[in-house]
Order: structure tokens, then sequence, then C-alpha cells
């Protein structure tokens, strides 16, 4: 079965793309999608563009052209969690929907499998409607998505809600997959917030045009963009290490099938829901 990944940003899945082998690119309006094998298993990347409105029509996109399976999102994040370090893994259990006040679960025994093959800690996703750029914003956004204070860690990104919306409507099996950028104690310039579109995607355009009356954020996004990278290589590595664990269950799933009726059914095959 196929495993399609997708992420908002190139930065965040690049070094995973330079993995993969038997390399093809599928035509498709809204995303940049690749198909090839990661180890043994059978993959598509793809890249939809940041901001809630081109993650919705990315991964549509995708889906169109390729019989996905099941899908992880990956990508970097602010962390919420105090506990929260610079490159640290966290794993979706749920994505809370700023926007709406939805929470959707992801599928649990796929939630599992990656958080166990990639030493990813389990917790919340929190989909915010524009970029958490200060501590006292991650604070708040921190009650919002585990009120409990002994809930697992909690991370913030953009896309996560939109992709799993997406991915429910079409039945698929999810998780989310996220690497720290920026902790919960950390700000981030507000001029990625004023570089925003209609849409939610950063314009790098306007970014550099701000940079002109606000040098000094220079340095402080040369920082982040080398944090992109290296939450890249990690997410890489545990995405590998995730992918083979998953196709090891599905090499298991089909050999138990019985002989001359369809196969069972994957064990991670549920879908995700909606509470």
């Amino acid at each position: 079965m196929l495993t399609a990944i997708v992420a908002a940003m190139e930065e965040e899945i690049g070094p995973l793309r330079a993995r993969l082998t038997d390399v093809t690119v599928r035509p498709a309006t809204g995303a940049r999608v690749s198909v090839g094998k990661l180890g043994d298993a059978p993959v598509a990347l793809a890249v939809t563009g940041d901001g809630a409105r081109n993650a919705r029509r990315g991964l549509a996109a995708l889906l169109a052209v390729v019989p996905a399976g099941r899908i992880i999102v990956v990508g970097v994040a602010g962390g919420l969690s105090a506990d929260l370090e610079v490159a640290g893994l966290v794993v979706g259990e749920r994505v809370v929907d700023e926007s709406s006040g939805g929470v959707s679960e992801t599928d649990s025994s796929l939630t599992e499998l990656v958080a166990t093959a990639s030493g990813a800690r389990r917790g919340v996703v929190a989909s915010a409607v524009r970029i958490a750029d200060t501590a006292a914003e991650k604070q708040r956004l921190l009650a919002l998505a585990a009120p409990d204070a002994g809930h697992p860690a909690a991370v913030v990104d953009l896309e996560s809600a939109a992709f799993a919306g997406v991915a429910m409507r079409a039945s698929l099996p999810f998780t989310v997959l996220r690497a720290v950028s920026d902790p919960a104690g950390e700000s981030v310039p507000a001029l990625l917030n004023q570089s925003r579109d209609a849409g939610g995607a950063v314009r790098r355009g306007r970014v550099a045009l701000g940079l002109l009356s606000r040098p000094g954020d220079l340095r402080r996004l040369l920082e982040l963009r080398d944090r992109v990278r290296a939450c890249a290589g990690g997410l890489a590595r545990a995405v590998e290490v995730s992918v083979a664990a998953i196709h090891a269950v599905d090499v298991a799933a089909a050999a138990a099938a019985p002989p001359m009726k369809s196969r069972s059914h994957s064990p991670i095959e549920s879908s995700g829901k909606e509470v």
C-alpha cells in the first residue's frame, strides 16, 4: 500500500525527497508530487505550499493522481509545551483547529507505529489562524490545545487541520509528525505574519521588501532557516524508519491473507475520526 507524505514547504521535505529511489513525477495542479520508493516501501511525496488554503488544494491534488492508502503530514512547528527543544519531534494524537474549534483524532495505529519507530513524543497539534510569533501567543494556544496540564506535548502550525480535513473526507488514515523550529519561550519576527496573503501563505517577496525597513529581522530569519534545515534532516530520518515499520505491517497483513481471496485490510487502514 502506498503511503502519501505531505508537507507545506519544500524546505521541510527536501532531505526526505533525496532518499527516494525509482522516482517519477506526477503532474498535479496545486502540488509538487513525486512517486517512488523509500527503502522497499512505495511512497508519494507532495509539497502544497504554506497556509491552510494551499494545504487543502495541494493534498486534494495529490489524492487525485495517487492511490494513497494513508497520509503522513510532516513539517516544522512552533513549540507550545515549555519542555520541547529545537528539533524535538512530536507525533499528533489529535489536531485542534483554532478557527473552527474542531478536534480531529489521528489514526491511533498509524500514530503508534510512527511514535515507536521514530521516538517522537505523542502530543497535540494546534492549527492556528496566524503564525504564533510571541511567547504570549504560544501560551494562549497551549491553553487551547492542551487545557489539561498533564496532557502530552503540544505544538502549533498553520496547516495540519486543513490536511486533516481532506484526509477525513477521503476516509484515509492519517497522522502528523512535526519538528520544533522555535520553542515556546521564543518569538519570531512579526514580519512573517505581516507578509502573509489571504490564503495564509507567507509571500517571500513581501518579506524581502519588509526587511528594507526592518533589517534587524534578517539575522533571526536566517537562524530560523538554519533550524528548518536541521529539523528537515531529523524528519527525513524519522519518516524513513516509520515508513519501514508501516511497510512491515503491510507485508505481514498481505502474507496472512487467505489464499484466493481479497487480502485483509492492514491493521492501520482505519480512518481518523472527528470528535
